[in-house]
């Protein structure tokens, strides 16, 4: 009993010796600044469920408004996922994290992004941004973009010809996604043998289901799926890094017709090249951003046109135009792409009004402050995109359909972001456009279509890109068809 209360007098002197200390000999903390106004919710769960739920229904623009008004500020906090997040929106907010997040942020991903893509445990991917670009701006030099734009041109021409002529009805969506990725894998891969170019689709639509599902990897899960899939495309991604690797030893000037063998003779400043596995994830990377959201974003687009006749008719004479000052060149080129005005404006309008992706994660480096407010390091940032545009300060009557906004000289900076800003910048921004404009051009060149449902929902389904509930299905006439029907019928009356 002494003993015990020898230790115990021992501790209390030992706490109030500390306080003492403390109160009268350190030294006194700076005045930190407030963290940003918010809550953090229910402990652990947070604020998780009302936004996964408005996630998935595209409103996670009336979630941070809602919040925005309560708080009256563009930046405020919560808990998602069981992390403290800082949510950012407005153009001055997307300026900040777009060009001053060089130093402060890096991407933030979910357990199941880190594990589905392992380089990126080691190697942040906005580290090698700039490695990145470069090649694939190798794709849209005034060398190699010509050729690219014939390639789009023609597998445009053959995927419409087998999948779209003669069939009264389609599903877009499915058809629009197969063709962006068999496209984007001959891009970034070099493939063009039909079987692997499916082989490799089915697997890949497994793949990407468990980007952001739980990461639980038990027989049966959507993660452990991901993750069978994953390891079966790098099954095949290692053979065909082989074969590239040994024809590059072969010979050395091998033209650089795609990313694969780009990425393989990619070297840093310091002169190393990347591993197999930074290879595979770079390539797997590539080809989720470019054919996923592209094919959304076309799909959307179809649907727009044809329930906004107002503006489909003045796009018609437009990709009209281009096609009678083409005779008798029969492939687009660079000039007749710059020629899309009206068009690219539509689909900006169809990317302010539905966003594709509705924001992105990143994490804090170290602290920082952003209007007086007082973010810690290693707190998450979301950027949400729809609160911004569909903010009627920037964008006047936002609920009504208008692509004359992004006539002229635009919008406001940094308020329109669907593929960054910056030096976050999306490398395959030009990519997608021409890819998407080429696409555009011929099924408006052969096809009209009718929505079969036209209260089908767009959702956002795993919670990552904005998709028609069913698919988006159409019955289908060809141009040659309507004309004939509208002859008719001027000769009946």
């Amino acid at each position: 009993m002494d003993l015990f209360l020898v230790f115990v007098t021992t501790l209390l002197s030992m706490i109030i010796i500390n306080f003492l200390f403390k109160y009268f000999f350190a030294k006194p903390k700076e005045n930190i600044l407030p963290a940003p106004p918010g809550t953090f919710g229910w402990p652990i769960i947070g604020e998780t469920i009302q936004f996964l739920v408005s996630l998935h229904y595209g409103l996670v623009h009336k979630f941070v408004e809602e919040r925005t008004k309560k708080y009256n500020s563009n930046v405020f906090k919560t808990s998602v996922l069981g992390q403290k997040v800082v949510i950012f929106s407005g153009p001055a907010a997307n300026k900040f994290i777009f060009t001053k997040g060089k130093k402060l942020f890096i991407g933030w991903r979910p357990n199941s992004v880190q594990k589905l893509f392992p380089s990126t445990s080691f190697v942040h991917i906005e580290h090698d941004t700039k490695r990145a670009q470069n090649v694939i701006s190798y794709l849209l030099n005034s060398k190699n973009v010509e050729k690219l734009i014939s390639t789009m041109d023609y597998m445009s021409t053959i995927h419409l010809e087998n999948h779209w002529k003669g069939k009264y009805e389609v599903i877009v969506y499915d058809l629009v996604k197969l063709f962006t990725f068999s496209l984007s894998i001959k891009a970034f891969m070099g493939i063009e043998d039909s079987e692997k170019i499916l082989y490799f689709y089915e697997k890949f639509k497994i793949f990407t289901q468990g980007l952001l599902a739980v990461d639980i990897n038990l027989p049966g899960t959507t993660f452990y799926k991901a993750m069978k899939a994953g390891n079966e495309l790098r099954k095949e991604m290692k053979v065909i890094i082989e074969e590239r690797r040994a024809k590059l030893l072969e010979n050395l000037e091998l033209p650089k017709v795609d990313v694969l063998t780009q990425l393989i003779n990619e070297q840093d400043e310091n002169g190393k090249y990347m591993t197999e596995i930074e290879i595979m994830d770079k390539v797997f990377g590539f080809i989720i951003g470019s054919y996923d959201t592209t094919a959304t974003t076309i799909t959307l687009t179809m649907k727009y046109l044809q329930e906004k006749p107002e503006f489909f008719t003045e796009i018609i004479q437009e990709q009209n135009e281009i096609s009678r000052q083409m005779i008798p060149r029969k492939e687009l080129c660079w000039d007749d792409i710059g020629k899309m005005k009206k068009t690219w404006s539509f689909v900006n309008e169809v990317l302010r009004n539905t966003p594709v992706v509705q924001g992105i994660f990143r994490e804090a480096m170290e602290d920082f402050t952003y209007e007086d407010f007082h973010v810690p390091k290693g707190w998450k940032i979301y950027v949400s995109f729809g609160a911004t545009q569909k903010n009627g300060k920037y964008f006047p009557n936002p609920m009504r359909f208008d692509s004359s906004r992004f006539e002229g000289n635009g919008q406001i900076p940094y308020t329109l972001i669907p593929f960054g800003g910056g030096h976050r910048m999306c490398p395959g921004q030009e990519f997608a456009r021409i890819l998407i404009l080429v696409f555009l051009h011929h099924v408006l060149k052969n096809f009209r279509w009718e929505h079969k449902i036209p209260s089908e929902k767009i959702l956002y389904p795993y919670f990552l890109l904005a998709i028609p509930r069913d698919g988006y299905p159409v019955t289908l006439s060809s141009v040659q068809a309507s004309l004939h029907e509208k002859n008719m019928s001027k000769d009946v009356m």
